[in-house]
């Protein structure tokens, strides 16, 4: 009986995959975030049902928000471990974050996002806004039962057909590339626009109106991210959409292939034991 060589094509392949992840390297993401807000992560000791009353910390950037009414930590919603395991839950009376200032006077290649989980329809609000929301700047806005753009005193773009999923996370992106206006919902366009917004003067705010009461927002709002990129280089694969709210991806140790390809001798091993005793069991 011929004995089968060691080195068979699945063994090969193994080897080879083995190279491949010990050498590969994640793609880098080409925007430059301008200010980040976890709401929750980078305020130091939190309490979940605590009062968020000195406003947030960034994560990224030098803006500390200062909340208005009684935006408070939570964890709603946890379908599983994740990254941000809190967020903030705004009233959608009185809650609200806002800055001094404007984050960034930008009005192409920029981007906003946010996670969002709306609890009503009722009346129109605010995710996140930069600028003047009756007469400059872009933001994030929802429209009874339609997510959209607000650009102020220039457009408020919403879905043709209601877009609000009550009581369910989803992931908003606002992004202007070249002219053109996008918004995404969990990833995927849910409406374009190729209206410029004008030059954005005011205020930054999270959950109401950036100027001013009004324009509440009800439910939670976590992991607010502004961001600018160069001319064409923007994916979607830069937005946060697998950031938070599914399960972490799994940890893989720096020292991966070398485990594999330990693995792969063991099986080496034992699979020429058993091609040894394999004749003899033929030949009783």
């Amino acid at each position: 009986m011929k004995r089968s060589s060691l080195f068979t094509p699945w063994l090969l392949n193994a080897l080879l995959m083995a190279g491949v992840a010990q050498f590969a390297l994640p793609a880098s993401a080409v925007v430059t975030v301008v200010a980040q807000y976890r709401l929750g992560e980078a305020d130091g000791a939190v309490t979940v049902g605590a009062v968020a009353a000195s406003g947030t910390q960034p994560s990224v950037g030098a803006t500390t928000l200062t909340a208005a009414g009684t935006p408070r930590y939570s964890n709603a919603a946890s379908p599983a471990p994740r990254p941000s395991p809190l967020s903030v839950q705004f009233n959608g009376t009185t809650d609200g974050f806002r800055a001094p200032g404007v984050l960034s006077t930008v009005t192409n290649n920029f981007g906003v996002e946010a996670w969002v989980r709306a609890t009503s329809t009722s009346g129109n609000s605010q995710v996140v806004y930069n600028g003047n929301s009756s007469t400059t700047g872009w933001g994030i806005f929802r429209a009874g039962s339609n997510w959209g753009v607000l650009f102020g005193g220039q457009i408020l773009a919403t879905s043709t057909s209601p877009s609000v999923d009550l009581n369910t996370w989803t992931h908003l992106a606002l992004v202007r590339d070249g002219g053109t206006t996008t918004l995404y919902k969990n990833g995927a366009t849910l409406l374009t626009t190729t209206i410029a917004p004008a030059t954005p003067s005011g205020a930054f705010a999270i959950g109401i109106a950036s100027l001013g009461p009004g324009e509440f927002f009800e439910g939670n709002i976590d992991e607010v991210r502004v961001f600018t990129f160069a001319p064409g280089q923007f994916s979607t694969a830069d937005l946060q959409t697998r950031l938070s709210y599914v399960d972490p991806p799994m940890v893989v140790p720096v020292n991966s292939a070398t485990w594999l390809l330990v693995g792969v001798m063991l099986l080496l091993i034992f699979g020429a034991i058993a091609l040894r005793k394999k004749p003899s069991a033929l030949q009783r």
